[in-house]
């Protein structure tokens, strides 16, 4: 999945930079970490909104994402669970407002492309850990936030010689690909060890059909490659072996399942469930699934939802101490099988997007008050960022997320911090 940087928003924030009364809501301080500079708001010697150019005073609800006045996401939801997005390093540089939204609202993270192995690991024998570094030097110089390793395993955005090899019609062997598995999550999670929280082991390896494991022709060589190294019948072992290795390399790490649609298809779910059932009675040292939700404005039910929620909470029994987590949250506007480029974001349809979020993390602060969810991380931070944009339908523009293209707080951000407050956030206008 890849973000798609807006044309609009620097536009946007050097107009409102420019046409400040006074400084910036936040300022950089110079507290540095491994070249990496945290930030901090000012102290508070007037009205937060006379910070706030003329064209956003007197507002109450569409803000910058970054104004003062506008409450922290993660301090609204500090007693239900971690609050994160996907961001990638060039978001995370010092004197950036991408940053200084960053830490204000979110405290979880996820690098979005730049871990994904094709980039760390193009080539035999060639590592490029510059991106991932960035990230590091990020959270060392931020402690109060967790980053999140994604992803190790993946059949997509994966060096395709890792494929290639000895054995039939020029595939690599089932021993060169487990070296190969083991080279990288040995060099990459080690490197890493006791800085990244959370691995994302294996993502997206179960079949859109429902019947087990994504294969071949769903794009996929793991399976067929690894094979049935323990002989029980299954080909569950390239993941088994992902999850033993990451261990090994770092023991202090949450190793992580993740998948999409688990949310929305009973089919997919149940595979995805009596294969994590079965490796975890077998001692498999998984300590987490992974929800992506990548879901629309209609469906899936949000009873669908959680009682896929509930269901991978039964797997406590076997180990008491599994995290779920919400991985990959956005709001399509659109139905899956919707061709239309384009849908106006009329009031009617803010309301709809906000009252959907609302009713989303209602029952995700639920499940959390159960001891069911961990944390939620959504897929990018502002509309013009992300992947949904151009996907599945080429040249689409979609509004998924908390902040528009110019990072203005959306009436669904406050369906998210205070249901009660839709209705006059939709009725503000700028």
């Amino acid at each position: 999945m890849r973000f798609i940087k807006p044309a609009t928003a620097a536009l946007a924030i050097a107009m409102l930079l420019t046409a400040c009364n006074t400084v910036q809501a936040t300022e950089t301080t110079t507290t540095t970490a491994a070249n990496v500079t945290t930030t901090a708001a000012p102290a508070e010697t007037q009205p937060a909104v006379t910070t706030l150019s003329d064209k956003f005073a007197g507002k109450t609800y569409r803000l910058p994402a970054y104004a003062e006045t506008l409450p922290n996401l993660k301090d609204v939801l500090a007693e239900n669970f971690l609050i994160g997005t996907a961001i990638n390093t060039d978001q995370l540089r010092e004197g950036t407002t991408s940053l200084d939204i960053a830490l204000k609202h979110y405290n979880i993270f996820t690098t979005e492309n730049e871990m994904k192995p094709a980039y760390v690991n193009p080539e035999e024998g060639v590592f490029d850990f510059t991106a991932p570094d960035k990230f590091i030097e990020f959270g060392e110089a931020n402690p109060d936030v967790a980053l999140r390793g994604h992803t190790l395993v993946w059949h997509s955005q994966a060096p395709q010689w890792w494929f290639q090899g000895s054995g039939d019609g020029g595939l690599a062997t089932s021993e060169e690909l487990v070296a190969r598995m083991t080279e990288y999550i040995n060099t990459t999670v080690g490197r890493y060890k006791g800085k990244i929280k959370y691995w994302d082991v294996v993502n997206e390896a179960f079949s859109d059909s429902g019947n087990g494991l994504r294969a071949m022709n769903e794009g996929s060589f793991w399976p067929d490659i690894v094979g049935d190294l323990d002989g029980d019948g299954d080909k569950y072992d390239f993941m088994e072996q992902a999850f033993y290795i990451a261990r090994e390399a770092d023991p202090d790490a949450k190793l992580i399942i993740n998948d999409y649609s688990l949310e929305q298809d009973p089919k997919k779910l149940n595979a995805f469930y009596d294969a994590v059932k079965s490796m975890l009675e077998q001692g498999v040292p998984i300590d987490g699934v992974g929800i992506q939700a990548h879901i629309q404005l209609e469906w899936p039910s949000v009873l669908n939802f959680k009682m896929a929620i509930e269901k991978l909470a039964t797997l406590k029994e076997i180990n008491p101490d599994l995290i779920i987590q919400i991985t990959e949250l956005d709001v399509s506007m659109f139905a899956w099988n919707d061709q239309s480029l384009t849908i106006e974001m009329t009031p009617e349809n803010e309301k709809k997007l906000a009252v959907r979020y609302a009713d989303l993390f209602d029952m995700f602060r639920e499940e959390a008050a159960k001891g069911n969810l961990e944390a939620v991380i959504m897929w990018g931070y502002n509309d013009g960022m992300s992947w949904l944009n151009g996907y599945p339908v080429g040249g689409r523009v979609n509004h998924p997320l908390l902040f528009d293209r110019d990072l203005i707080a959306k009436p669904a951000f406050w369906g998210v911090v205070d249901r009660t407050q839709i209705d006059a956030a939709v009725a503000e206008t700028l």
